[in-house]
């Protein structure tokens, strides 16, 4: 009977039991890497545009943002900031299953090239409601906060009124076009509000499985924030950049037939121009006195051996060596040999030193 355990007995050793298995759970979690996060990739719809491309879009789109921030605080005047948050390529059912029902989704007309007509897909913009009505409450006179009680001391409804969609269109029809600034740099582009749905999940404006880039800044206007979204549609953009690197690549053989043509222009003008050529000997002294008994056909005495070699200098600079001698009747020099890159250089710094 004394092998039988009582019962405070296996309690105790249970309890043991379980503090050992907590440690060694506490021990394994403090020794466990971290895992490294892997980012899903959906291989049935790839994605459609390079980070190339998407990095122009935001190249863009930054400078957009700043110039609708200058523009907005100008045409409000009150403090509006706005910033590029993200640029991301998604389905055009993400972009409309994010939208609520009271959402005002602004149609904009894209026009490409100059003699061209509007796109059949058109770009869409929605804005925050809040920042909407702070913007829509000072353009009619307010300070910019948009009170939901009535004058009967009811509470409003949240859908805007007639008057406030047309002071809305009114903004929109200035912040719109700015895009057409941005866009200048690269092609012609002419973007131009067209109309404002008031339920935009009611309205199929493209196929749901379109590929589309959702450009999202961040603003702020006084202390209200919120987003504004401009949905560009994949088949515009697919133009937007065969155009584009059209033009960049007839740029570059047009700067490469420019460069081949300047270099011919200089060469030519280096032909017609005039260098001085100085054939020089070693440095030699004499005494005043026998400067002062020179006359004409006299001699000088450079203590050089006949067939010494002399330093033939082009603009300041030792070129070549060479020896003196006779050329039809003439005095001539003649060039024995080149001196290297590196005493070219060290003589011009010696010489401008």
């Amino acid at each position: 009977m004394g092998d039988v355990l009582t019962q405070s007995q296996i309690d105790a050793l249970l309890s043991s039991v379980q503090e050992s298995g907590k440690f060694e759970n506490a021990q394994a979690e403090k020794t466990e890497t971290p895992k490294q996060k892997y980012r899903k990739y959906n291989f049935h719809t790839p994605k459609k545009f390079t980070k190339d491309r998407l990095k122009l879009l935001r190249s863009v789109y930054e400078n957009y943002a700043r110039l609708i921030s200058s523009h907005l605080t100008s045409l409000l005047r009150i403090g509006c900031e706005v910033e590029l948050f993200e640029v991301e390529e998604q389905r055009y059912y993400e972009f409309n299953n994010a939208l609520a029902d009271d959402n005002l989704l602004a149609f904009i007309d894209v026009q490409l090239g100059e003699n061209e007509e509007s796109e059949e897909e058109p770009a869409l913009m929605v804005m925050t409601d809040t920042v909407m009505y702070t913007m829509l409450d000072r353009m009619l006179g307010g300070s910019g906060k948009r009170s939901t009680i009535d004058s009967d001391g009811e509470e409003q409804g949240g859908a805007p009124t007639d008057i406030e969609i047309a002071v809305y269109e009114t903004i929109l029809q200035h912040i719109a076009p700015i895009m057409n600034d941005v866009w200048q740099n690269y092609l012609f582009i002419n973007f131009k509000y067209h109309k404002m749905e008031s339920n935009p999940n009611l309205i199929q404006v493209m196929p749901i499985d379109e590929i589309v880039v959702i450009v999202t800044f961040n603003i702020t206007v006084m202390d209200t924030a919120g987003q504004i979204s401009v949905c560009l549609p994949g088949g515009i953009l697919e133009t937007i950049f065969r155009k584009f690197e059209q033009v960049a690549f007839v740029g570059t053989r047009r700067k490469e037939s420019q460069t081949s043509k300047e270099k011919e222009n200089i060469l030519k003008g280096i032909e017609n121009s005039i260098l001085e050529v100085k054939a020089e000997f070693e440095q030699s002294t004499i005494l005043l006195e026998e400067l002062y008994s020179m006359n004409v056909g006299d001699y000088l005495n450079l203590n050089l051996p006949k067939d010494s070699e002399i330093n033939i200098n082009i603009g300041g600079k030792p070129w070549f060596k060479g020896q003196l001698g006779a050329y039809k009747e003439h005095v001539a020099v003649k060039l024995t040999a080149m001196y290297k890159e590196q005493q070219i250089k060290s003589a011009g710094g010696e010489g401008n030193e």
